[in-house]
């Protein structure tokens, strides 16, 4: 038989949180999160569109996007963890701000966020953002 009892419950840690700032408006960030958190089976919890806020609902971890560091190097062994991505769009100046966290929710403890998810998440915004005409030259995109 096994343990048919609850004995440990996890608890949400706060994010760690990562930026960038994008030379758009908050309402194109928002079309384009929308579009990269569908896109990467991120769906869409709670959206406080009146205060910026949006988070998704909690999806298991990947296997490189959370670590528990063990004798000082990354132990990405982790099963039964879920985390749950936390988006601000700050608007200032004309430009927009994006914070980015992975709120975690594991009985393993100290789990950390490698910070990839939240990166690829962001970089997705850049490409929804690129013009449609834009040119790759030696020195990059031209648009």
């Amino acid at each position: 038989m096994g343990c048919t009892k609850t004995f440990r419950v996890a608890s949400p840690t706060m994010p760690r949180i990562i930026k960038q700032e994008f030379a758009a408006s908050p309402n194109d960030i928002y079309y384009a999160l929308r579009w990269a958190l569908r896109s990467h089976g991120y769906p869409i919890a709670e959206e406080d569109l009146q205060n910026g806020v949006i988070k998704t609902r909690y999806v298991p971890v990947k296997s490189n996007s959370h670590y528990v560091d063990v004798f000082g190097r990354p132990d990405y062994g982790v099963n039964g963890a879920y985390h749950q991505l936390e988006l601000r769009l700050v608007p200032h100046n004309g430009k927009t701000e994006v914070q980015i966290g992975s709120r975690i929710q594991s009985v393993v403890a100290n789990l950390k966020s490698t910070g990839g998810e939240e990166k690829m998440i962001l970089g997705k915004i850049t490409d929804y953002l690129r013009s449609p005409n834009a040119q790759v030259t030696n020195l990059g995109v031209q648009e």
